[in-house]
């Protein structure tokens, strides 16, 4: 396979998992305003920057502005639906400008798409960064933190553990007495509400009863599951996709491995069945594919693949056993793009190959930093029971853990929690996890979806969440990754739209899906 379609493979599988996979779209010359009014731009779109309080509980706190992109439907009038594609720390903007074809295969197409930048994402204010106007040092410190780790160096362990609290001490003494503590899930919850205000005005409608239409994937159901819990009475419709345990969020603890090993021993079956034509990984057995996946992995931890042609790298560069857990990983997000990649990348690395890893690493570099982070850890300020790793026995500890439920991308997601051991930025007291979550009753149901097998958000912490929301509906997706945008399903497709319908699907349905890792063509 060409290297070019590798990497258009890999960026559509990655960008959901990492959100500086590629630059995002900038929309600063939108002037802001305080009322909705939208611009002509990108071709088909329309753009809106809205000035919305720092704190809606003390207006003289000041202001910061919210981008918002908008792609119409082309019948009118139409529902607004607002669109988070994760993180924390990804782009709407950029979600909806590059992927609003995928986005309304699921949607239809009788409704506004609404993609926005959360508070400190991209075009959206207060600014995060931690290295203001100097983004050569940023860039060289994302060169030196990197989110997987080696569990067996005790070097990566203290390397990791001290330069997070060196991050957090950096970060918190930046934004010490700045805005940047306004830009948790509760405030960007409260912004989803005053867009909605801000439209029911626009449309001459009455705003007491102006309701939300949203849909949320990975991160975005903690703030679709907030916002339910903080404004159950507002919700037009709610589709959660991809389901976080948000209670473990909030905890700063939300390790969702539990079906990551599931998924890699189903990319070994996928790769087998697709057999020798379509699998450059093909054994004759599943077995067999896994010991070598393992030997692989194990061979480069002992001694990294070096790679020096110019037209893969413009320096040498070693590809690491970090490398190659962090991409594992990545690619288990979306198996119908990822799976093929990650057999040309470890048949290629099995003949001390790295040309393949190396090009998927530059388009996604495996940094342990965004400012996602930042949300995060004020999300947890004040949590009872929030966890923090303090120490560097609660460090490997941590990571035991973390290899507990996954042995094959443990190492891949053990510095997530890490990121808040040092940080010090205090949201204001109205803008706190309460610790309470849930509503005996929203003004109409959710709608709760999550697959068979997802490396990140496993199907429980969908089943725990509609719990939660007394008279929601759950449905399941017969497919490996993460979220339903994983694979293309027209049963997932058709019970999204009779649900903005008005139609609840039928409980604990199971949607089957057409693309199959190997078999469809990407």
């Amino acid at each position: 396979m060409a290297h070019a379609v590798l990497l258009s493979s890999l960026i559509f599988a990655a960008a959901r998992a990492n959100p500086i996979a590629r630059d995002v779209a900038n929309q600063t010359m939108v002037t802001p305003f305080s009322a909705l009014q939208w611009t002509p731009c990108y071709d088909n779109f329309t753009c809106a920057r809205l000035i919305v309080p720092l704190d809606y509980a003390e207006p003289d706190a000041g202001n910061t502005t919210i981008a918002y992109i908008k792609l119409p439907s082309a019948t009118q009038p139409a529902e607004d639906i607002l669109y988070n594609p994760g993180g924390p720390g990804n782009s709407g903007v950029d979600a909806v400008l590059h992927g609003s074809a995928q986005l309304l295969n699921t949607l239809g197409t009788t409704y506004n798409l609404i993609g926005f930048d959360p508070r400190g994402v991209n075009n959206s204010g207060p600014s995060l960064s931690c290295f203001p106007g100097d983004p050569a040092s940023e860039a060289l410190f994302k060169s030196q933190f990197h989110r997987p780790i080696n569990s067996k160096s005790p070097e990566s362990l203290a390397r990791q553990f001290e330069i997070a609290g060196a991050w957090g001490e950096r970060c918190s003494s930046v934004h010490r007495n700045d805005s940047a503590r306004y830009v948790g899930t509760i405030a960007t919850a409260r912004d989803m509400l005053n867009y909605v205000e801000k439209r029911a005005v626009a449309e001459g409608q009455e705003v007491k009863v102006a309701k939300l239409w949203y849909w949320g994937i990975s991160y975005g159901t903690v703030l679709g599951s907030t916002f339910a819990t903080l404004f159950p009475d507002r919700i037009g419709r709610m589709i959660l996709d991809g389901v976080v345990d948000v209670e473990t969020y909030y905890k700063n603890n939300a390790s969702g491995l539990s079906q990551s090993d599931e998924a890699v021993l189903s990319f070994a079956k996928a790769c087998h069945t697709a057999g020798r034509e379509k699998c450059a990984f093909y054994s004759s057995t599943t077995k067999d594919i896994t010991k070598r996946m393992r030997n692989i992995i194990e061979d480069v931890r002992k001694d990294p693949v070096p790679v020096a042609d110019l037209a893969i790298s413009p320096v040498p560069t070693l590809i690491t056993y970090e490398d190659l857990v962090f991409t594992l990983f990545v690619l288990l997000y979306s198996p119908v793009q990822g799976f093929p990649l990650l057999a040309q990348i470890f048949a290629e690395l099995e003949q001390r190959n790295g040309s393949s890893i190396a090009l998927t690493i530059q388009a996604v570099p495996p940094t342990g930093v965004d400012y996602g982070g930042l949300i995060s850890c004020m999300d947890s300020v004040k949590v009872p029971g929030a966890y923090n790793i303090s120490t560097m026995a609660i460090w490997e500890q941590h990571v035991k853990e973390e290899n507990k439920q996954s042995q094959w991308v443990g190492d891949g997601w053990a510095t997530v929690s890490l990121l808040c051991r040092k940080m010090n930025i205090i949201p204001p007291e109205s803008q706190r996890f309460s610790g309470k979550l849930g509503a005996n009753e929203t003004s109409f149901p959710i709608l709760f979806i999550g697959n068979t097998i997802d490396p990140i958000t496993p199907i429980v912490g969908a089943r725990r969440m509609s719990n939660l929301f007394p008279g929601s509906v759950l449905f399941t997706q017969d497919s490996i990754g993460h979220t339903s945008l994983a694979a293309s399903s027209a049963c997932t497709s058709h019970n999204v739209q009779q649900y903005l319908g008005g139609v609840l699907p039928a409980a604990n349905i199971t949607c089957k899906i057409e693309s199959v890792p190997f078999i469809t063509d990407v």
